[in-house]
């Protein structure tokens, strides 16, 4: 296994502490360990380039991990009454349709869309709009509704591209 897919399998494993932290009132702990799955995020990608060691698996495992600490700690603000549950759906949509997208492309056509601009703008303001909400700083809820819209427009990208991809590949 690469050094970068035991990097994103290490930040895999840190979901669970960041949302312990987190529900049992340890935000700012919490927040500094989301930073540090985050930029793990970064570290995993630039190690994969400079090694040359990207691989289908690492392109595969990144945004599930990403989807899985993101989702986990959106869903215990949810719990917690700090966003609501529409915000949390429309959030949610799109994910899923990414994840079900990319399942299809890998099954059909044996290939992983690799990650787009709009789509790293995207979980750019998503990290930006979590990390205000587990701190508490104003501005979080605005943040979280434009990476809704962002997710949005990248579940089109990603859609549009797959569908080139789809028809490159038959």
């Amino acid at each position: 296994m690469s050094v970068a897919n035991l990097i994103t399998l290490f930040r895999g494993a840190l979901v669970a502490p960041v949302v312990y932290l987190f529900l049992s009132g340890h935000r700012a702990a919490a927040a500094a360990l989301f930073v540090v799955v985050c930029l793990g995020d970064i570290v995993d990608g630039m190690v994969a380039r400079a090694r040359q060691e990207v691989t289908p698996l690492g392109k595969a495992l990144d945004p599930i991990v990403d989807k899985a600490l993101y989702v986990s700690l959106l869903s215990s603000l949810l719990v917690i009454g700090e966003i609501s549950g529409w915000a949390y759906a429309a959030f949610l949509v799109p994910q899923i349709g990414l994840g079900v997208g990319a399942i299809v492309l890998q099954l059909r056509h044996r290939q992983v869309q690799a990650a787009r601009l709009v789509g790293k703008a995207a979980s750019l303001v998503s990290f930006f709009a979590l990390f205000f909400l587990l701190v508490r700083w104003p501005g979080g809820l605005w943040l979280f509704y434009a990476a809704i819209t962002l997710t949005y427009i990248a579940g089109l990208d990603y859609l549009l591209a797959a569908r080139s991809l789809g028809k490159a590949a038959s």
